[in-house]
């Protein structure tokens, strides 16, 4: 199961903040989600992207204990705290800024579980509430998602769907939430930790795969192993998501035989394929009609992008 060692409180925790500090359409401001953590964020030269640190209370005059600091490179991110402060949905601070700073307080709960309505059980005599405390700081950095995708807007976007997700949906969601390609996909790949609103069996997230590829300097893609969201009814996976995710970097044309597809240097950005599908151990029991689309982007080498494997409703 994938965090294995993360207490489910962990993850609710976040989904509350995330669903506390969200506007009406989801979007979650970085200088609220700073507020909700009773953190401060300083912008100075530095060595790294990002760091938490912690100020002792005689240094703050804080009667609550540490208070937390988080350190961005000015160099990096050029920008002011005024622009923290001034984040709209329609004038987001770099996306890439704002996973840094989410993915430095969620690391946090790791010190301060308490403040959040966490509890570390000792589930064993030889393991000692540290060492809990290392593991839940360990993992917790693969949670920054759940702060910038809120349950309230995950459920939002997949109301009264009749298919899976179109690849331009997701594109929308993405510049909607000012979340990156890795995060959109690594958010749903959550949903199976905890999916208390019955995520994967909603239609809009059956029989998809979201995926992401790069461009090469000879204007075909390559494949990424990971991250990679796959939920198929029955288990059938397609095979071609199978050899996407057992090998890194596969050439799109060894894996969508169609010439005229973008990733195979074609100039068509959706195809439609028959596709063998099965178990991990008969692979190739049926087969399915998929619609496969790739992000229209420049095709800049080393530049990533979306790719959507589904069965359309038409093909059921």
């Amino acid at each position: 199961m994938l965090f294995r060692s993360i207490p489910e409180q962990v993850v609710n925790a976040c989904n509350t903040i995330a669903n506390e500090v969200c506007d009406a359409s989801g979007f979650v401001q970085i200088r609220r989600l700073l507020d909700r953590f009773d953190a401060r964020l300083l912008i100075r030269p530095m060595l790294v992207e990002g760091m938490l640190a912690s100020v002792p209370p005689e240094e703050t005059g804080s009667t609550i204990g540490l208070r937390w600091v988080v350190l961005i490179d000015e160099e990096t991110y050029r920008i002011r705290t005024e622009d923290v402060d001034l984040e709209t949905p329609s004038q987001q601070l770099p996306v890439r800024l704002r996973n840094t700073i989410a993915h430095e307080l969620v690391h946090s709960l790791a010190f301060r579980p308490t403040e959040f309505g966490i509890s570390l059980n000792v589930t064993s005599t030889r393991q000692k509430p540290a060492d809990l405390v290392h593991i839940v700081e360990q993992e917790t950095e693969r949670l920054s998602p759940l702060l910038l995708w809120p349950e309230r807007a995950l459920t939002t976007l997949l109301q009264g769907k009749q298919e899976p997700l179109s690849l331009a949906q997701l594109v929308e969601a993405r510049r909607a939430l000012g979340i990156s390609r890795y995060l959109l996909i690594n958010r749903l790949c959550l949903i199976r930790h905890s999916d208390d609103n019955g995520h994967l069996t909603s239609r809009g997230l059956r029989n998809l795969a979201i995926g992401l590829a790069e461009w090469q300097a000879d204007g075909m893609a390559v494949t990424r192993s990971w991250p990679l969201f796959a939920n198929f009814d029955r288990n059938l996976l397609p095979a071609l998501l199978r050899k996407i995710s057992r090998q890194d970097r596969l050439p799109a044309k060894s894996i969508f035989p169609d010439v005229t597809f973008a990733m195979c240097g074609g100039s068509n950005e959706k195809v439609t394929l028959s596709a063998p599908a099965g178990t991990e151990g008969n692979p190739e029991v049926e087969r399915l009609d998929v619609e496969v689309s790739a992000e229209s982007t420049a095709r800049v080498a080393g530049s990533e992008f979306l790719f959507v494997v589904r069965v359309p409703l038409s093909s059921h």
